[in-house]
């Protein structure tokens, strides 16, 4: 296969006769109806990217058991969506260890799944595992559930030696709970768009892109909000979900739906049409690992109206417009004051478009891959490592590297 040029941020590795498999699971699945948002679109270009070096099979969720391949990737399905969404996680979540057990590879990329989040992966397999923060729910499923989820996440993530967050704050809280962990940030990327795509501070609407999940994603917040600003511009829900979810947002909408309006899941030329269109983004969730829909805004060069959680701490003075969370009062007035001023909007979304310049998919991948090379480099027997430390000179720390060394 002939891999795509590069520009030098990952140096190619001398060629092997045998490639090495990684395997990636995620419940999330880019042909799925209710779960095809940011988290597998992030997977699914971290795959095509490892693909180009490694044998790649994602093990990921579906109504049948079964096997396809797209490009060079190959995918395995296990049968759980017919238990329906909730019970259908779970069933992915206990299956996961069974799969590893019979699926041969040689390092494990494991995308934490609701409500648990992790699967114990470390405990079945003697491979690497990375686990793959795209977001702890544990907590928010105690809040809504009234069930103790995250005392199982938490004791789960202390089998994980490698794990991926991506953004500063949860980096520093899965350090906290899994203070043996090596903890890397790589935050999402999106597409570099072309200057004649931004157009700061021109728009006919508000637009909120993303899944259909009125509770975390703060769409109850955002109508109540919109409906208290009235604004001279629509506002557009981009987006789908469960059906209990899509039910629920209708009977929201049936109270504050004037001026709102809906058009189910967009993608390609439909999708990038509604952000160039679009004045501003808002980002209402009540908690976010990243926030890929407003770093798509960002590019575009929109600003991104959002609470002001410490996962998006990276939008700062970048094109952000944060609000105290979950102040619905307070994001009214920014609502309003956005849509009526377009000089505003245009110096913020020339700053979202520098912004979204640093974040591109193939700085994320290359990090990916940089990751997967290192996990992979060949083991040394017992006796010669122990002859090699022996003579180096200085004197392993606690976790084996050299004082002053990086480990992240």
């Amino acid at each position: 296969m002939n891999a795509r040029p590069r520009t030098g941020a990952v140096p190619a590795p001398p060629a092997r006769p045998h490639r090495r498999h990684v395997v990636v699971s995620v419940y999330d699945d880019v042909t799925d109806g209710h779960y095809n948002g940011g988290g597998a679109a992030v997977i699914g270009k971290v795959a095509d990217r490892l693909a180009e070096e490694f044998d790649i099979t994602v093990v990921t969720a579906g109504r049948h058991s079964g096997t396809r391949t797209a490009g060079a990737v190959h995918y395995r399905t296990l049968p759980v969506r017919r238990a329906g969404p909730r019970a259908g996680q779970l069933l992915f979540q206990a299956l996961l260890p069974l799969v590893a057990r019979r699926l041969p590879h040689d390092l494990w990329l494991e995308s934490f799944t609701p409500p648990f989040s992790t699967s114990f992966l470390p405990l079945v397999t003697r491979a690497p595992v990375v686990g793959i923060d795209q977001g702890r729910t544990g907590e928010a499923m105690w809040r809504k559930y009234h069930l103790p989820f995250f005392l199982v996440e938490r004791l789960g993530l202390r089998c994980y030696r490698d794990l991926v967050v991506m953004n500063a704050a949860d980096a520093a809280t899965v350090g906290r709970l899994s203070p043996r962990a090596r903890v890397r940030t790589i935050p999402n990327g999106v597409d570099p768009r072309p200057a004649e795509d931004q157009h700061p501070g021109e728009g006919t609407h508000i637009l909120c892109l993303g899944r259909v999940d009125t509770r975390q994603k703060g769409l109850d917040l955002l109508l109540a909000a919109y409906a208290r600003a009235r604004p001279g511009l629509p506002l557009v829900l981009a987006g789908n979900g469960t059906a209990g979810e899509e039910k629920r947002l209708d009977a929201l909408l049936a109270r504050h739906g004037d001026g709102v309006h809906r058009t189910g899941r967009v993608s390609g030329a439909a999708k990038e049409r509604l952000l160039r269109d679009s004045a501003f983004v808002v980002l209402p969730s009540r908690n976010e690992t990243f926030g890929l829909s407003a770093l798509e805004g960002m590019s575009f060069g929109k600003p991104v109206l959002h609470f002001a959680l410490p996962t998006l701490a990276w939008m700062r003075d970048g094109g952000g417009v944060p609000v105290p969370p979950f102040d619905v009062d307070a994001l009214a007035d920014r609502i309003r004051a956005l849509a009526a001023d377009r000089p505003w909007r245009a110096r913020l979304g020339r700053q979202a478009a520098d912004t979204a310049r640093h974040y591109t998919w193939d700085r994320m991948t290359d990090s990916y891959l940089a990751l997967a090379r290192a996990l992979l480099v060949p083991r040394r027997p017992p006796a010669r490592r122990a002859r090699e430390e022996a003579t180096r000179p200085w004197a392993p720390t606690a976790r084996g590297h050299p004082p002053g060394t990086p480990t992240t």
